[in-house]
């Protein structure tokens, strides 16, 4: 088990308490119903406050920055391309549950999607809720499968598991 899975916790609280009080309303607004993690990641990322309302996002245009901002999360967690720095970082800095990791990794990723942390931050925190629940290397094989249906990318560690440290 590598450092970086050790510090990713089961414990949605902890993830999602750590937002401002208006974010962590929202999202727990968007959980309540009955969105999964990422699909309520999603939802925060196009402007949705409920599963029945039009995104702001210009449709493709939407999708495909929301796939970007989930393959530079698994370049951060799963890679470490060009993250070595931060997650060293991460890695001496942080112990598993530690409040602010949510904020540190948005502001690490934040400069790659040209947005800005505090807009990135339920959505990491959404997304460590899910990978609390089903472990950082199953969330990294799913993530590389979805990368490589696209052949441009080219960025996974050969068995999809956490790897760059």
């Amino acid at each position: 088990m590598t450092a970086l899975t050790q510090l990713i916790i089961d414990d949605d609280e902890m993830w999602l308490g750590d937002l401002p009080q208006y974010q962590s309303s929202a999202v727990t607004s968007l959980l309540s119903t009955g969105l999964g993690y990422e699909e309520a990641a999603s939802a925060w990322m196009s402007g949705s406050t409920a599963s029945n309302t039009a995104p702001f996002g210009t449709g493709l245009g939407f999708k495909l920055f929301f796939d970007s901002f989930l393959d530079e999360l698994h370049d951060f967690l799963c890679i470490g391309r060009n993250y070595e720095q931060e997650r060293n970082q991460l890695l001496s800095g942080f112990k598993p549950g530690q409040a602010g990791m949510a904020a540190y990794i948005a502001a690490a990723i934040a400069p790659q999607l040209d947005a800005a942390p505090s807009f990135l931050a339920p959505a990491v925190a959404l997304l460590l809720c899910a990978i609390g629940k089903l472990s950082l290397g199953a969330w990294c094989r799913m993530q590389s499968e979805r990368r490589n249906q696209n052949p441009t990318e080219s960025s996974t560690a050969p068995d999809g598991a956490p790897g760059g440290e």
